[in-house]
């Protein structure tokens, strides 16, 4: 695993989210739950389309996942799924695909479970 995404030294930095919202905790509670329900199927559509060597979709797919990670702080995996949606789409040095990709889904997996406790500080704040 990368240094880089370390699940366990996860920093979630909502700065840019803040910025965007202009300091709606409401708007930010709405996009932490919309990266919620939705990256899951994301992510499993890419698992999937990794499994079925379909470097369209996976390039299509890590393209949506991409800004929603730069939203919610992890530039790094946000970096990494540009790298995976660029070898993608141009069908190249695509053997470390399958492990980066699995480096950024464990990075989303923490991701939904700080994010959520975000939501309860962001609450509070209402």
């Amino acid at each position: 695993m990368s240094q880089d995404l370390d699940p366990n030294n996860l920093q979630i930095d909502l700065t840019y989210l803040n910025e965007i919202a202009g300091g709606d905790a409401e708007f930010m509670i709405d996009m932490i739950d919309i990266f919620i329900e939705q990256t899951p199927a994301y992510t499993e559509q890419i698992v999937e389309a990794i499994a079925a060597k379909d470097w369209k979709t996976v390039g299509e797919v890590a393209h949506k996942i991409k800004p929603t990670l730069a939203f919610m702080g992890v530039n790094k995996a946000k970096d990494q799924m540009a790298s995976i949606e660029q070898r993608a789409r141009t069908e190249s040095d695509l053997d470390t695909i399958d492990s980066d990709f699995a480096e950024v889904k464990v990075v989303c997996e923490m991701l939904y479970t700080g994010l959520e406790k975000v939501k309860v500080d962001l609450q509070a704040s209402l």
